[in-house]
């Protein structure tokens, strides 16, 4: 195959794992769309509650197996030496007149000795009864997956919504940037034609001393607003799983619309009903409870059976052949009662009851922080709404008192005061449009993540 046709292949495949396997290019700007999928596959918080998730199912796994019996093996095999020894030892020597045997204490001697031991055994256990312990602890792992289950939900929702304030954050530093420099560029205007104004007399320096001043404070907040653009670059990119400093642009929202109208009692009860921490915490009141349970069952005795297959032999190979010698099989049932733990039982009990407090004042709380967050949402989204309505005629009204100051000043009949004023109220009419414009969507994103609609 020549050179040629390998580069060729080579594209092809490349070409075909492009459209079967997309990715997103930090090079193009990202949708908010393309922002969740990112945040969703990426983000470490995420990462780390699906691990939590796996961890409690594989502690339901872990409390079953109590149900199953337990089969364990053993294979020994070994020499044991014992070396060259003196000791004391009684000796018999002979009998008395009565026929007893009389002994005498004299030094015994022993060479170095050596045996073997080898050894195989099964043994099988399987717990009866132990008064409903078990089916508890089964229970409460259970109750603690699906409340893992929660948390992973709610930090999902969380972080989609951190994925929109965090976007929505990043568009209005964005669009701030291009009204602060709009500003500056209409201050240096104003700055050339107050100059021009001097040199022929009309102005007093004062008014180009007031108009340099006025546009170094102006270039000191485009700077401070460009800071913020980084800033919320930034924290859009942790929020995705990237690194800080990686370079991300977003697409802008081509019709940011109308804020939809909103029902407290409906948005308050969808968001009791959706939201994943009461779930959470009721699942956790759950497992508290059966964790209450079988803390108290331990005070109780269980029950057991058990049997086992062993076969010892100093000759290895007699351990492994001729299965109708050297066995030994035992069975039995056992009844197992801890009578002092030095008050662990009893702590556990304290502790299962303390988890189950804890859960209730975190579910009351996460109900009223519900509510809280809800009517705070509402209020501030109408708020920003007639902000954004009343900025409207606030903007048109700014520019036409800007032109009508200038054509003053130009001609004598007004002051530069009248005329600065004039373009600090028109910044302040866009840059609340803008605040306003994306607030709005903020808020309605909070409002979603609330009601369990932002997926």
């Amino acid at each position: 195959m020549s050179h040629q046709s390998v580069l060729n292949a080579v594209i092809i495949t490349c070409a075909f794992g492009m459209f079967t396997n997309p990715v997103f290019s930090q090079n193009q700007p990202l949708t908010l769309e393309q922002c969740v999928k990112m945040a969703q596959d990426k983000n470490s918080q995420i990462a780390a509650s699906r691990y939590q998730v796996k961890i409690a199912e594989s502690n339901v796994t872990t409390q079953r197996s109590a149900l199953l019996p337990s089969i364990s093996a053993s294979l020994y095999s070994g020499q044991t030496r014992v070396g060259p020894s003196e000791y004391l030892d009684r000796v018999p020597t002979g009998l008395d007149a009565n026929g007893n045997v009389t002994y005498d204490i004299k030094k015994a001697v022993s060479d170095e000795v050596h045996f073997n031991s080898n050894n195989m055994s099964f043994r099988l256990s399987q717990q009866l009864f132990d008064f409903g312990q078990t089916y508890n602890n089964i229970k409460q792992s259970t109750a603690n997956k699906d409340a893992t289950e929660m948390a992973l939900e709610s930090t999902v929702q969380s972080t989609i919504y951190n994925v929109h304030n965090a976007y929505y954050s990043l568009l209005k530093a964005q669009q701030l940037v291009e009204v602060y420099e709009e500003s500056v560029k209409q201050y240096e205007e104003q700055l050339k034609r107050t100059e021009s104004m001097y040199e022929i007399g009309s102005v007093a320096q004062a008014d180009v001393y007031r108009s340099q001043s006025t546009l170094g404070r102006e270039k000191i907040s485009l700077l401070g607003q460009k800071a913020a653009v980084e800033e919320a670059r930034t924290n859009l990119n942790i929020i995705l799983g990237n690194r800080a400093d990686t370079p991300l642009e977003v697409v802008d929202m081509v019709d940011i619309g109308q804020a939809r109208a909103y029902n407290l009692e409906e948005v308050l009860n969808r968001s009791l009903a959706a939201n994943p921490d009461i779930q959470r915490y009721k699942s956790e009141m759950i497992a508290a409870t059966h964790g209450r349970k079988s803390a108290k069952y331990a005070f109780l005795p269980t029950l057991s059976a058990s049997a086992s297959y062993g076969r010892r032999n100093d000759q290895l190979e007699r351990v492994y052949t001729g299965f109708d010698k050297d066995w030994t099989i035992s069975f039995g049932i056992s009844l197992d009662y801890n009578l002092f733990s030095g008050f662990r039982d009893a702590a556990s009990v304290d502790r299962q009851t303390y988890n189950y407090r804890i859960s209730a004042e975190n579910l009351d709380y996460t109900e009223r922080d519900i509510k809280r967050k809800v009517i705070n949402a509402l209020n501030n989204l109408e708020a920003y709404r007639q902000i954004a309505n009343i900025n409207q005629s606030n903007l048109l009204s700014s520019k036409e008192d800007l032109r009508l100051a200038q054509e003053r000043y130009r001609v004598g009949a007004g002051t530069l005061l009248d005329v600065l004023t004039a373009q600090a109220n028109l910044t302040s009419a866009k840059s609340t449009l803008v605040r306003a414009k994306y607030d709005m969507k903020i808020y309605e994103a909070q409002l979603a993540s609330l009601t369990g609609e932002l997926k």
